[in-house]
C-alpha cells in the first residue's frame, strides 16, 4: 500500500515534468542591487522568485544575480529583516540580461518587538549583529536535510542539538524529545514567532540520550512547510524569556505574506542496509499557499506523513515452541544457522515504529491602515499522530501470559493517539512612539494510551465470562470467586490505559522604543508583562487496564501481575487535575555605548503560585574594534520552575532491569512510598550562564565564530534512582515490609547540581567556481561535557545498610547526565549551485558516548562514527527534482556487548545512538510550484 502511495506522491512531479514545454530552455538573467533609501548597500538581503524556487543573497555591495530564469514576467521579491519587503514583476527575455535594483525602506515601526532575531528585543538585520551567538537556518537549509522531521532537521543543522532515536522506551517511541547542549529537553525554551510553545503532556521516564523525567516540546507537530527559518540562541535567556531558557532558545519563524501555492512530495526508504530487508518506507506530502486578504495575508499549510516501521532486532535464541525447541543462531552475526521451529523471527522489535501524522498551520496578518503602523495577527495549528512502539517479548510460559490467549507468547504494542492544538492572536501598533504588542496564546497536548496485542494476566484466560469456567475467571483480591470483590470482567487483548493532558494559556504585553538617555546612541527600551496559566491532567484508563483481578499466574508461581501488560493503565488513585498561575515582568535595555561597543542589560521578575518568586538578570556585550573582528560575551542567571508533570505524575511502570521485568512506581513526592526514601517538595532549578566568543570575517565571503560556554545548575530536577527491584534488594525489602506491592519506586528530586562546559565553532565560506557556479562550505563543531558536582546522600532509611546504591542517583541516571550523548559533534557541508543545478554533500561526526541502557545495570562505551549524506537537484520551470541519500555508506553504531543491554543478543545496536541504527536511507523529492 505504501509503495503505491509513494508512486502517487511522485505523479504530480512527473506530469509537470513531461508537460512543460520549456524544460530545456536556458532562460535569462536578472541582476541588480539592493540598497536602503539613502543609497547604502544592504548585504544579506534575500531576493527570490518563488514561482521557480530561484533565490539569491546579496553580497557586501548589495549585488545579486538570478540565472536561468524562464522568459516571462515573474514576480521578484526582495526582503531583509527590519525593512519593508518589496515585490515587483520583472520582464525576462530569453538569453538576455535584465537589471532591476531594489530600494528598501526601514520598517516605520517595529511590529514584532518580541523577536526579530531571537536573543535581542532591539531591531537587527542579521544574527551577527547580536551580542550572543545565534544560528539562523533558512528555508533552503531546512528543505535539504533529507527528512521532514523538524527535530531531526535541527540536529543535522546544529551540532549542539541531540535527537536520539528511541525504541522500547514506552511512549517515547512515538513522541521523541530533543536536547540542546546536553541538558534536558525542558531546559530549552521553544518559541513560535516569538511566543512560548507549550510542552507535551508526556513525561520522558526513561528515554535514551538524556536525563530522566523531563517534558519537552514536540517539534514534529509543526508542518515543515510552514517554517520560514529556525533561530537557535546558544545562550541562557531566562531574564529575557522566562523559565526554561537555561540551555538556550529555539525560535521557529513561520512563513507569512502572499506567495504562490506550492506542493512538496518526499518518498524514501532504508535500502540494502546490512543483511536486513528494505523497510521504513516514508511518504510525505506538504504544501502551502499565501492568500492576499485586503491589506493582509493568510498563509495556509498542511502536511501528511506516513512512515513504515523499521526493525533491526536479531533472532531470539530463547524463543522455543511447545516442544521446547529453539532456532540455532550465530551470536556474532544474528543469522539463523538452522530453522528448527515454525515461530517467526525476529520476535522482538528494535527500531522505529509505524507512524502517521496529519498537521495543519495558518499564519494571518492584517494591517489596519495604509501606513502599516497597526495590525492584527493570528497563527496556530493542529496535529494528529498515530504511532506504535513495542515492549519486551512475553514468552509463552511467562506469568504475564496465558497460553489460551497467546500460545506462542506475544509482543505488546503501544498504539497511542496524540493530538496537539495551538492558537495565538494579538494586536500591534504605535502608541505615543512606543511599539506595542498585546496578545494571547493557548496550547494543548493530549496523549491517549491505547494498547494492542496484550492482556491483563491477573484477569485470567477468559475473554467471555458467559463461556468460561470458574477456574478461568478472576476471583479478586480475596482469591475466592463469587464474593463482593470479584471484578466480574473478562480479560482483553487491547486496552485504553488512560490519558495525559497538558494545556497552557498566556497573555502578554510588550512595549519597545528607542529612547534618548544622554548616551552617544539611542537606548532601545523594551518593557513587558505576561500572565500564564498551566494545567496538567491524568485521566484513568478503563477498569480492565489497571485492576488486579487476583488470578494465580499460569505457572503457579503466585499472583499474576496486575494491569495491562507493558503499561498498566492509570488507576483512579493516579488520576489528578492540577493547575498553577505565573506572572512575569521584565525590562530590557540595549544600546551602542560607542561605535564599537554594544551593551544589552535585561532583568525579569517571575512569581509562581505554587513555589514563589525569582529574579533573574543578564548582561551581554559586543565589541567590534574593526569591521572584520567581533568579541562578545554574556553573563546571566536563570531558573526553571518544576513542571506540573514532575510534581504530579503518578504511574506504575514496567521496567526491564537486569534481565527481569519489574513493576516500578513513578510517584509524586508526597506519596508514602516516595517519602519512605526521603522525598521532599520540589523547588525551582537555578542557573548561572557564562559565555564568551569571537566572530572573524577577514573577507566578505568567509566568517569564523568560536564561543565558549559554562552553565552551572543548582538543585536540578530529574527522576532519581530506582529504589528496589533487582537494582537494590535492601530497598525492595523495605518496600515489602512497609506493605507496598510494587517492587521498586522512583520519584523526582532536586538532589544534585551539575555544570556544563563546552565550545561551539562555526565557519562559512562562499566561493565562485568556474563559470556561473557557487560553492558554499559550512563547518560546525560542538564539544560539550556535563559533570555532576553535588549529589544528595542516601536517604536515612538506607544509611548503614548493605544497599547497592551509593546516592539518590543510580548508574543509569548518572550516565544519562554525564556521558550518554556524544562529547564531540561536527558537520562539514558543501553545496554547489550552478544555475538550475544544485548538489549537497555533508559529513557528520558523532563522538563517543557511554550508556547502561536498556539493561540499567552495565556501563558500555561506544566509539564515534562519521556519516555521509548527499543530494543532487535540478530545477525546471516550476518543479525541482531531487534525489539523495542519508548515511550513504550504511554506518551503524557499535554493538552492545553485555547480555542485559543487548537483551541476550536480540538488541544488537547501541540504544542511545544519536543517529539511530537504521542504516542507509535513499529518497527522492519534488518541489512543485502550482502556478506562476
Amino acid at each position: 500500500m505504501v509503495k503505491r502511495i509513494a508512486l502517487l506522491a511522485l505523479c504530480p512531479a512527473l506530469l509537470l515534468l513531461f508537460a512543460s514545454p520549456r524544460l530545456a530552455a536556458q532562460g535569462g538573467v536578472i541582476r541588480g542591487r539592493v540598497a536602503d533609501t539613502t543609497g547604502a548597500p544592504l548585504p544579506r538581503a534575500s531576493v527570490t522568485i518563488e514561482a521557480f524556487g530561484a533565490s539569491a543573497t546579496t553580497n557586501e555591495q548589495g549585488d545579486y544575480e538570478l540565472r536561468r530564469i524562464p522568459a516571462g514576467a515573474p514576480t521578484v521579491r526582495a526582503r531583509l529583516l527590519g525593512y519593508v519587503p518589496q515585490a515587483v514583476r520583472v520582464t525576462v527575455t530569453e538569453g538576455q540580461v535584465t537589471r532591476h535594483d531594489f530600494t528598501l525602506r526601514a520598517q516605520p515601526i517595529e511590529l514584532a518587538p518580541v523577536a526579530v532575531t531571537v536573543g535581542s528585543r532591539a531591531r537587527h538585520a542579521a544574527a551577527d549583529e547580536l551580542a550572543v551567538p545565534v544560528d539562523v537556518f533558512g528555508a533552503d537549509d531546512i528543505k535539504r536535510q533529507g527528512t521532514t522531521e523538524t527535530s531531526q532537521i535541527l540536529q543535522q543543522l546544529a551540532p549542539s542539538v541531540n535527537f536520539p532515536h528511541q525504541s522500547v522506551t514506552d511512549a517515547n517511541d512515538i513522541v521523541r524529545p530533543f536536547t540542546l547542549r546536553g541538558l534536558s529537553p525542558d531546559q530549552t525554551l521553544v518559541l513560535v514567532n516569538g511566543w512560548r510553545r507549550h510542552q507535551t503532556a508526556l513525561v520522558n521516564t526513561f528515554p535514551y540520550g538524556m536525563a530522566f523525567g523531563s517534558s519537552g516540546v514536540d517539534m514534529n507537530a509543526i508542518p515543515q512547510s510552514a517554517i520560514d527559518r529556525i533561530e537557535v540562541l546558544r545562550d541562557g535567556a531566562s531574564a529575557q524569556y522566562g523559565s526554561d531558557a537555561i540551555a538556550g532558545v529555539v525560535n521557529l519563524v513561520m512563513r507569512e505574506g502572499t506567495f504562490t501555492p506550492f506542493l512538496n512530495t518526499d518518498a524514501g526508504r532504508y535500502v540494502q542496509t546490512r543483511d536486513y530487508p528494505d523497510d521504513g518506507t516514508t511518504v510525505d506530502v506538504n504544501g502551502g499557499w499565501g492568500v492576499q486578504l485586503g491589506r493582509g495575508s493568510l498563509g495556509l499549510f498542511g502536511e501528511y506523513q506516513h512512515r513504515d516501521p523499521t526493525n533491526r532486532a536479531w533472532p531470539d535464541s530463547f524463543l522455543v515452541d511447545a516442544r521446547g525447541i529453539a532456532d540455532l543462531i550465530d551470536p556474532n552475526t544474528g543469522q539463523i544457522l538452522k530453522k528448527r521451529n515454525a515461530l517467526p523471527q525476529p520476535n522482538y522489535h528494535w527500531g522505529d515504529g509505524l507512524e502517521t501524522d496529519a498537521m495543519t498551520f495558518a499564519n494571518f496578518r492584517l494591517p489596519l491602515n495604509d501606513a502599516g503602523t497597526s495590525e492584527v495577527y493570528a497563527f496556530g495549528g493542529y496535529s494528529h499522530r498515530v504511532g506504535t512502539g513495542n515492549g519486551f517479548w512475553r514468552y509463552f510460559d511467562s506469568p504475564r501470559n496465558w497460553q489460551q490467549l497467546y500460545p506462542d507468547g506475544f509482543l505488546p504494542e503501544f498504539h497511542p493517539n496524540v493530538n496537539d492544538y495551538s492558537a495565538v492572536g494579538g494586536f500591534r501598533s504605535n502608541v505615543g512612539g512606543w511599539s506595542l504588542d498585546l496578545g494571547g496564546s493557548f496550547g494543548m497536548n493530549r496523549f491517549d494510551y491505547d494498547l494492542r496485542n496484550t492482556n491483563n494476566a491477573s484477569l485470567g484466560p477468559c475473554l467471555d465470562l458467559s463461556t468460561c469456567s470458574a477456574a478461568d475467571s478472576a476471583p479478586g483480591s480475596d482469591g475466592v470467586l463469587h464474593t463482593s470483590d470479584d471484578p466480574n470482567i473478562p480479560n482483553q487483548l487491547s486496552f485504553y490505559a488512560g490519558r495525559l493532558q497538558r494545556s497552557e494559556f498566556a497573555t502578554a504585553l510588550t512595549l519597545a522604543k528607542p529612547v534618548q538617555l544622554g548616551l552617544a546612541f539611542p537606548v532601545n527600551v523594551a518593557i513587558g508583562a505576561a500572565f500564564r496559566r498551566e494545567s496538567y491532567k491524568i485521566e484513568p484508563g478503563e477498569r480492565a487496564s489497571w485492576i488486579n483481578g487476583g488470578h494465580v499466574a499460569q505457572d503457579g508461581s503466585g499472583l499474576a501481575p496486575a494491569g495491562s501488560s507493558v503499561f498498566p493503565g492509570f488507576s483512579p488513585t493516579d488520576a489528578s487535575d492540577h493547575s498553577r498561575t505565573n506572572f512575569g515582568a521584565y525590562v530590557d535595555l540595549e544600546s551602542n555605548l560607542s561605535s564599537q561597543l554594544l551593551a544589552d542589560v535585561a532583568g525579569r521578575f517571575e512569581h509562581y503560585s505554587d513555589f514563589g518568586s525569582r529574579l533573574t538578570g543578564k548582561l551581554a556585550l559586543r565589541f567590534q574594534p574593526t569591521k572584520q573582528f567581533v568579541l562578545r560575551g554574556a553573563v546571566s542567571t536563570g531558573f526553571r520552575a518544576p513542571g506540573l508533570s514532575q510534581s504530579f505524575f503518578s504511574h506504575t511502570t514496567t521496567n526491564f532491569t537486569g534481565g527481569q521485568l519489574v513493576e516500578v512506581g513513578n510517584f509524586p513526592v508526597d506519596n508514602p512510598a516516595s517519602q519512605l526514601f526521603g522525598a521532599k517538595p520540589l523547588k525551582e532549578e537555578t542557573s548561572v550562564n557564562l559565555s564568551g566568543g569571537l566572530a572573524f570575517t577577514p573577507t566578505n565571503n568567509f566568517t569564523l565564530t568560536a564561543d565558549y560556554f559554562h552553565i552551572k545548575i543548582n538543585d536540578r530536577i530529574l527522576l532519581g534512582a530506582t529504589f528496589g527491584g533487582d537494582v537494590d534488594s535492601v530497598s525492595k525489602r523495605i518496600l515489602n515490609d512497609a506493605g507496598f506491592t510494587i517492587a521498586a519506586v522512583q520519584f523526582f528530586t532536586n538532589g544534585l547540581d551539575t555544570k556544563t562546559d563546552g565550545v561551539d565553532v562555526t565557519a562559512n565560506l562562499r566561493a565562485p567556481t568556474g563559470g556561473s557556479g557557487t560553492l558554499d562550505l559550512t563547518a560546525a563543531a560542538n564539544y560539550t561535557r556535563n559533570k555532576i558536582t553535588r549529589l544528595d546522600p542516601l536517604p536515612p532509611v538506607l544509611q548503614g545498610t548493605q544497599t547497592q546504591l551509593t546516592s539518590i542517583l543510580d548508574l543509569t541516571g548518572s550516565l544519562a547526565i554525564e556521558k550518554e550523548r556524544p562529547d564531540w559533534r561536527g558537520t562539514l557541508t558543501a553545496q554547489y549551485t550552478n544555475g538550475r543545478f544544485h548538489s549537497l554533500g555533508r559529513a557528520s561526526y558523532y563522538g563517543g558516548f557511554s550508556s547502561s541502557e536498556p539493561g540499567f545495570t552495565d556501563e558500555e562505551h561506544y566509539d564515534g562514527k562519521t556519516l555521509v549524506d548527499a543530494e543532487i537537484a535540478y530545477r525546471f520551470d516550476q518543479i525541482e527534482l531531487s534525489i539523495g541519500a542519508r548515511n550513504l555508506f550504511d554506518i551503524y553504531p557499535d554493538r552492545m556487548k553485555t547480555e542485559f543491554n543487548n537483551n541476550d543478543n536480540t538488541f544488537p545496536w547501541a540504544a542511545a545512538s544519536p543517529f539511530g541504527y537504521n542504516g542507509r536511507y535513499l529518497y527522492t523529492r519534488a518541489s512543485i510550484t502550482l502556478s506562476q
